[in-house]
């Protein structure tokens, strides 16, 4: 029985990597995949003040069942004042990233070049909107050498040296991407802080079929929010939400963060949950502009029964370059 679960279970991830974008569990770890607009959006950075920020997140999922499923990203963006224009602020980014799936090695690779926009609204500009899009490349490519395919079942075993009857036009396609988001953040004090926002990916659908069809990627929606509240024990709670929909196919993450300060260290505690199928434990440390973070997806869908509740590591790090001494930042973007 557990062998046909993971027959199933094996094809559920499988029709999950080729229909939607990776997906990482510490979303707001990884902000230039979550939103163009988050370029450069580092809580309680003024406008203004040119920092740098660097990171890169990475996955292994899938491990349990079969050839796991391994995701990469790097990303580095920074924040450049504008000296006429007291209330605003441009950022910019680029974002590299690489997911590797099942046994036809499926590579999913995208570069992509992210600018935002901030606009004050009041004195001191705590309330601010922005405007973020980004354009690059996606490059689809799978070794056909290791797939099987039904025509090479010859009803005994699969026989490799058979013809697959398959009409691959390519096995390697490039295509250009475009997305665009908005952001809103207030900063209501210096102990509490709210950030909601929208973005829209694949606005163009590229094509990325390996036959001579006309096989898009579909358009893919996120909306997310996040807030940090302090308290005055050197504690701070980092509550946040994710909604994801893209080819009829939903996916909703929340949970929170609890961030505990001594002097200028920063233990991580949190515990979150995707809904109807993992829960996520994290654990992370935060000191002198660097934030490292590992999580765990814990399967508890219906298909765990397969999967032994085994989902997939994940491991973040991100490193902010030039911030003023005002304190240990406390936010999941950081």
């Amino acid at each position: 029985m557990k062998y046909y679960l993971s027959i199933i279970y094996f094809v559920f991830l499988g029709v999950n990597a080729l229909s939607q974008d990776i997906h990482f569990s510490q979303f707001n770890d990884s902000p230039l995949t979550l939103n163009p607009a988050a370029t450069a959006q580092i809580p309680f950075l003024d406008i203004g003040e040119n920092m740098v920020r660097a990171g890169g997140n990475f996955k292994n999922q899938g491990a349990s069942i079969s050839t796991p499923y391994r995701t990469y990203s790097a990303f580095v963006d920074g924040s450049v004042g504008l000296p006429r224009l007291r209330r605003g602020q441009m950022g910019f980014g680029l974002l590299l990233y690489n997911d590797n799936a099942g046994d036809g090695s499926l590579q999913n690779t995208s570069a992509m070049f992210n600018a935002s926009f901030t606009l004050g609204f009041n004195r001191r500009n705590t309330f601010r909107a922005s405007l973020g899009f980004a354009i690059g490349f996606i490059n689809r490519s799978v070794d056909v050498t290791k797939l099987v395919f039904d025509n090479q079942w010859n009803g005994v075993i699969f026989d490799p040296g058979a013809s697959s009857n398959e009409n691959f036009s390519t096995n390697s396609i490039f295509a250009v991407n475009f997305n665009f988001g908005g952001l809103f953040t207030y900063e209501i004090n210096r102990n509490l802080f709210l950030q909601a926002g929208a973005s829209l990916n694949h606005i163009n659908k590229p094509r990325t079929s390996f036959y001579d069809d006309d096989n898009r990627i579909n358009q893919k929606l996120i909306i997310h929010a996040n807030a940090i509240i302090s308290t005055a024990n050197n504690l701070s709670v980092e509550p946040a939400v994710m909604y994801s929909t893209q080819a009829k196919t939903t996916e909703i993450v929340l949970g929170t963060n609890v961030a505990l300060s001594k002097k200028d260290v920063q233990l991580i505690l949190g515990l979150w949950y995707r809904l109807n199928r993992d829960i996520i434990p994290l654990a992370g440390l935060r000191y002198q502009g660097y934030k490292l973070a590992i999580s765990y997806d814990v399967n508890v869908s219906s298909l765990s029964a397969a999967s032994n509740y085994q989902g997939g590591v994940e491991i973040s790090l991100i490193k902010v370059f030039g911030r003023t001494n005002r304190g240990i930042p406390c936010s999941g973007f950081e």
